[in-house]
């Protein structure tokens, strides 16, 4: 184990994430500083910072210390799928939203399957540390690290520094998120005269089928990983495969762009009738790749900046191009009202007008 810094590790990365001239760290930026910071404090082998759906829950996107030389089918299946220990989606439910597996397992991690039956004989993992990034309720993000043979199992000071840095990290991976790219790209995914971004996946995870525009998404979305479709759009597909419903959610491309992923299990039309496999039909599923809607993001970034339910509804009908007489109305508040309640929206969101808020707000 190392010496712990001389300062903790949450003082470090709230310092060191904090936006400077140039605005909020990339995602990329944001996943080098914290390896950086947390290796002086925790030891570990490999490390994973990932960015999730606050609505869908899914990881959206991912950094790894380095590759594993594999993609991220396996993971997908075991997140998404059935019951496990310490998945992300009941850690980000405890206080504080971590999980140590050989403690939660009381030293007995063989019981988690998804490290019985890929992370441990897969990649010689003995331990993992898991934390969820939670402000204001929901989920921004999330952080898996492993230590390797002959590494000591991670203790509960390991998780507490983690911990502590854990509303840092979702406050940071906000800012990223919901910054303007210094040069946005158009958006690429070509739902004109190219036609719809459509593929088909199979119960091997494979594309059988793309539409033109469907080949460019996947670009979009991060390309092939060592062959395997992006591990966000995997992810809505393990989501979809398992309850055997529709499932949908977003992504921020590194270009900056938003866009909706939304899978559906595919059946023949003999899989209601007596004797038809529909288990099996149910493996395949078709996903439809196109922009966000504007009205979505701007509710997420408003989500983004910790505005109160009123302030919210007062930003939305802004964005709308409503005038302070119109929003009074519609919200049954005097103007008074409404103009204390946008001085408080352009303060949480870092504007000093409406021009200003729905310029920053308008991310698609």
């Amino acid at each position: 184990m190392r010496a712990r810094g001389s300062r903790r590790l949450a003082e470090r990365l709230a310092e060191r994430a904090a936006p400077s001239d140039r605005g909020a760290l990339s995602l990329d930026d944001l996943a080098a500083l914290v390896y950086r910071e947390l290796a002086a404090d925790v030891a570990y082998d490999f490390a994973c910072l990932a960015v999730t759906d606050p609505a869908s829950g899914v990881v959206t996107w991912a950094s790894k210390t380095r590759s594993l030389g594999i993609g991220d089918e396996e993971f997908a299946a075991a997140e998404y799928g059935g019951p496990d220990v310490n998945k992300f989606e009941d850690i980000a439910r405890r206080t504080p939203p971590v999980g140590l597996l050989s403690v939660d397992t009381n030293g007995h991690p063989e019981t988690c399957r998804r490290h019985r039956d890929f992370m441990q004989p897969r990649f010689g993992f003995t331990d993992e540390l898991r934390a969820a990034f939670v402000s204001r309720g929901a989920v921004w993000g999330a952080l898996g690290v492993y230590r390797g043979p002959g590494d000591p199992p991670f203790t509960t000071e390991d998780g507490d520094a983690v911990a502590e840095a854990a509303p840092v990290l979702a406050q940071a991976i906000q800012r990223s998120l919901f910054q303007l790219p210094a040069d946005p790209d158009p958006a690429t995914v070509d739902t004109g005269h190219g036609g719809p971004a459509v593929l088909v996946v199979d119960e091997a995870d494979r594309a059988t089928h793309l539409t033109p525009a469907a080949r460019t998404a996947l670009d979009e979305l991060g390309g092939r990983d060592h062959g395997s479709l992006p591990a966000n759009l995997l992810a809505v597909v393990a989501t979809c495969r398992h309850t055997g419903a529709p499932f949908g959610t977003r992504v921020r491309t590194p270009a900056g762009q938003w866009l909706s992923l939304r899978a559906a299990p595919l059946a023949g039309d003999d899989a209601d009738q007596p004797g038809s496999d529909a288990a099996e039909t149910g493996r395949d599923v078709v996903v439809t790749v196109e922009p966000a809607p504007r009205a979505a993001l701007s509710r997420l970034a408003l989500t983004a900046h910790g505005l109160t339910a009123r302030e919210e509804e007062v930003a939305l009908l802004v964005l709308q191009g409503a005038n302070t007489r119109s929003i009074a109305a519609a919200l049954h508040l005097s103007p008074h009202t409404v103009q204390d309640h946008l001085k408080k929206v352009f303060a949480k969101v870092g504007v000093a007008s409406r021009r200003e808020l729905t310029a920053k707000l308008m991310l698609a």
